[in-house]
């Protein structure tokens, strides 16, 4: 039960930290534009500086070892979740375009605004390593399947087929973003055994302790920036609320609570299965927004989507924490 509370209490800061945002976008403390910056200060900054501080304090070879589980659970995650969202795209009949945003809101979590401040407070231990394992799959996958499920198949017209990569170098180089970086950065160092000054530590952990409260405060702002109430008529969200962020983490957590002692692995640690099942059922990844306007391909329906889920996980997240914790 107590980390039921953690979670509540997480959630209750961050409904604050997004009526803060509403209300700073509508006294016109800032605009637009100062919420794209705040966006690019959290994404190349804020968070890799924290996944990377985080992952590196006291974290050793063995407890790297000791918590690849948490790889093998992302992988079968996002296998359940693509297969499980490309059928139900297929079952609730949903034009081209629609559905494949559908399946890119509902396939990938909020997880470094939303996933990442919810692993620190509940395992301040060994949460933001679980994370930054959990982040090789979830990058990997996001700048890969999640650009290419975004991208409009009838309008080829998009940035990247204005420019094409020419050699595989150049594909690679644009799967890279600044979290990616930190989460190799900071296994590299844990593997090489590399000990990090807690002199150089400590201002890291204070950059990127403001990732949290901007991204809410971001996110608060998009609310009264953006008109997402058009997406309220879209049956599909309802289905992919209930499935993605009720019915879905609560099965993950079962399948890997039941199953592996079953099939004679032993017990995934507990803190691993709680972390992943929180991860499972987050909203809709902010990147998803700037995937569609970058490809201009229905914006305003990612936006809802992610605006409607986050404002969603706030009752969710509580209810799937009170069942597994």
């Amino acid at each position: 039960m107590q980390q039921f509370f953690i979670v509540l209490d997480q959630l209750i800061g961050f409904a604050v930290m997004l009526v803060i945002g509403f209300i700073c976008i509508k006294a016109h403390v800032y605009g637009q534009k100062a919420l794209d910056g705040m966006c690019q200060l959290i994404l190349k900054v804020g968070i890799p500086t924290l996944v990377f501080a985080n992952a590196v304090s006291g974290t050793t070879r063995d407890d790297l070892v000791a918590s690849f589980a948490v790889i093998v659970m992302t992988v079968v995650m996002y296998a359940l979740l693509i297969g499980l969202f490309r059928l139900l795209a297929v079952v609730l009949r949903l034009p081209g375009e629609r559905g494949r945003i559908f399946q890119g809101g509902f396939i990938f979590g909020n997880a470094g605004f939303i996933g990442l401040p919810l692993a620190l407070a509940l395992f301040p231990g060994r949460g933001a390593l679980y994370f930054a394992l959990m982040s090789v799959v979830d990058q990997c996958l996001l700048w890969t399947y999640g650009v290419w499920i975004t991208k409009p198949l009838a309008n080829r017209s998009s940035r990247a087929d204005e420019r094409p990569a020419t050699s595989w170098g150049q594909r690679l180089l644009s799967f890279v973003s600044p979290a990616l970086v930190a989460v190799f950065l900071a296994l590299a160092i844990i593997i090489a055994g590399i000990p990090v000054p807690q002199q150089v530590l400590s201002p890291l952990h204070t950059v990127g302790a403001v990732s949290t409260p901007l991204s809410m405060i971001y996110i608060g702002g998009l609310f009264a920036l953006r008109d997402w109430t058009p997406i309220l008529r879209k049956y599909e969200l309802y289905v992919g609320i209930a499935v993605k962020m009720l019915a879905f983490p609560i099965m993950f957590y079962y399948l890997f609570t039941l199953v592996p002692p079953m099939l004679g692995l032993g017990r995934i640690a507990p803190d691993m299965v709680h972390m992943m099942t929180l991860m499972s059922g987050l909203p809709t990844m902010s990147a998803l927004v700037m995937f569609a306007e970058r490809e201009r391909n229905m914006p305003e329906y990612a936006i809802g989507l992610v605006l409607i889920t986050t404002l969603a996980s706030l009752f969710t997240l509580t209810a799937v924490s009170y069942v597994v914790f």
